[in-house]
């Protein structure tokens, strides 16, 4: 599926209905950079078409929002999300049995898990699926919730840092946009920018690293890597290609302060001008 717009960079759901098939299973709808897809209108697609809603909520972890639209919603704690646990993630479903599926898979697809074994004195289990060694360790968990009794707080000092980013940029860098420009829920987990058309992210960036500031890119569009490209050659996607040309990630993160801000900007701004 293309983006809806530049300033909007979530799944068009547009595109989703025009390309809907009957081969079509399920729709995976991402919440980019922490700002939530809108729940009713994938519900309500995913209903009148019979199809699965999965929510990739790996970049919203803290909202009341994620997890709740759709039949599953899966977390992301990998070392640079909002809450971390190092690596690992979090799956939610409304389905008791899509959770005892998700829970035997993650362990080899044995029948009964390690603490069970030892609950129930039990001495053997059977293997009834293709499974994984996705399970969560017990250091990593622990780490999970120290952090996760700080996301709150982690998530509104982000909200704040974003709000002076928006603010200097339209002052200091006009030819640089801010995608979600009319406010809805987010946790703010990076700080997207659309430079201007002719800019050479490559340069700004390189130009920026100079300077002390390190930027990223978020991300590289799928149907262009080689596997899928391989694949798939005539997919085009022109919002998703154009926004991936021009996107430049700022920092972003609880520990910077907004004296720090002013230096990304004043950065970005001199940058842009050479």
């Amino acid at each position: 599926m293309d983006i809806e717009s530049l300033d909007v960079p979530l799944m068009s759901y547009a595109d989703a209905c025009a390309k809907c098939n009957p081969r079509t299973r399920a729709a995976v709808v991402m919440d980019y950079a922490g700002y939530l897809a809108d729940g009713d209108v994938w519900r309500d697609f995913a209903r009148t078409c019979g199809l699965h809603l999965i929510e990739d909520a790996a970049h919203a972890a803290g909202l009341d929002g994620p997890g709740i639209s759709g039949d599953a919603a899966v977390f992301s704690f990998f070392g640079n999300k909002n809450m971390t646990t190092a690596e690992g993630g979090m799956v939610v479903a409304r389905d008791p049995d899509v959770l005892n599926k998700v829970k035997q898979m993650r362990s080899h697809g044995m029948t009964i898990g390690t603490t069970q074994r030892l609950r129930e004195t039990s001495l053997t289990y059977d293997v009834t699926m293709l499974g994984y060694n996705y399970r969560m360790d017990e250091l990593r968990a622990a780490i999970g919730l120290v952090q996760l009794r700080k996301l709150r707080h982690w998530n509104k000092q982000r909200e704040t840092l974003s709000a002076a980013y928006r603010e200097l940029l339209h002052s200091c860098c006009p030819g640089v946009s801010v995608p979600f420009s009319t406010p809805r829920p987010s946790a703010y987990h990076i700080l997207p920018v659309i430079l201007p058309e002719r800019a050479d992210r490559q340069r700004v960036a390189d130009r920026m690293r100079g300077a002390g500031v390190q930027t990223s890119f978020h991300y590289p569009p799928i149907h262009r890597f080689s596997w899928y490209r391989s694949r798939f050659p005539s997919v085009r996607l022109p919002k998703t290609e154009e926004f991936c040309r021009r996107e430049l990630t700022l920092p972003l993160h609880p520990k910077m302060l907004e004296r720090d801000v002013e230096l990304v900007v004043r950065v970005l701004a001199e940058a842009l001008s050479r």
